[in-house]
């Protein structure tokens, strides 16, 4: 099954104790926000990482896929 990878955005940049609650993910601190990237198997994996971000009452900005799976992987095709 292919992964998704997905941005996300929060509020705040990072130190160094916050971004190791990210250690599986890739962690860029910019001026006044936090990015995340991450590859997630689906919408779980997803759900999962936006749970960590509110978990830790950081404000979420923006989330969104950096990357489609390649032409004929499963996760994009439809039902029956």
């Amino acid at each position: 099954m292919a992964r998704l990878r997905y941005e996300l955005t929060f509020k705040g940049r990072a130190s160094d104790t916050l971004a190791a609650a990210f250690t599986d993910c890739e962690v860029e601190r910019q001026r006044g926000v936090t990015v995340v990237r991450a590859s997630v198997a689906d919408a779980t994996g997803l759900d999962g990482l936006i749970a960590r971000i509110t978990a830790l009452k950081l404000e979420l900005l923006d989330a969104h896929l950096l990357a489609e799976p390649a032409e004929g992987d499963e996760v994009w095709e439809a039902g029956p």
